[in-house]
């Protein structure tokens, strides 16, 4: 089972992408939303896969790029009338986060206003995913202060000014640092100015 890709982004064409790992493409759903969060074709990309086998189009991937999106995506398609594409459509009508949220309060008003999801979909969400969502919503946020408590031990700004030096805007030298640090938060400085640059490359 493939639990991660880590190649080359080739192509993307509505929610279906095509990661190159090793000379071998693979093709990979992702959530609508997720496709502006994409580096350019030709970029390195990393993603975290749930292998699923589908009757008739046999083993289909789904990506993202935090394994809390895809815990959040499996919690989803144990709950009956979710499938895969229903809880890509979730994910992506809005922040994963958010929809957390609303399942953990039992927010079903918000839920109804999601595509594909009716009074009796909203109920289900709510009471069956509450407390298993809840306990999620915890890990993200243990997650996110461990990342920004590596952040801080990391000096971005130098970072920041050597990516400026070499020409690039402070706002991008930024951007992709966070970016690159929001798919790699454990890498150290040297990584993230590598992936930094290949990120910034395409602009000069």
């Amino acid at each position: 089972m493939i639990g991660r890709l880590n190649g080359v982004l080739l192509s993307v064409e509505e929610n279906l992408a095509l990661i190159e790992v090793g000379g071998v493409g693979y093709e990979v759903r992702l959530p609508p939303n997720l496709r502006e969060q994409l580096p350019p074709l030709g970029e390195p990309l990393t993603l975290h896969i749930r292998t699923l086998f589908h009757e008739d189009e046999g083993i289909l991937l789904y990506g993202f790029l935090e394994p809390a999106q895809r815990k959040l995506f499996d919690l989803l398609i144990t709950v009956s009338g979710v499938g895969p594409r229903l809880a890509l459509n979730l994910m992506g009508a809005g922040e994963p986060d958010a929809l957390a949220r609303a399942i953990a309060r039992k927010d079903t008003r918000y839920l109804k206003s999601l595509p594909g999801v009716g009074a009796k979909l909203a109920e289900r969400l709510a009471l069956e995913l509450s407390d298993k969502v809840a306990q999620f919503a915890f890990e993200r946020q243990v997650e996110r202060l461990a990342a920004a408590t590596r952040a801080r031990a990391i000096d971005l700004d130098a970072l920041t000014e050597g990516l400026v030096q070499l020409g690039y805007t402070r706002r991008d030298a930024q951007a992709a640092l966070n970016a690159v640090l929001d798919e790699q938060p454990d890498a150290d400085e040297q990584t993230l100015m590598r992936l930094a640059l290949a990120r910034l490359a395409p602009r000069r």
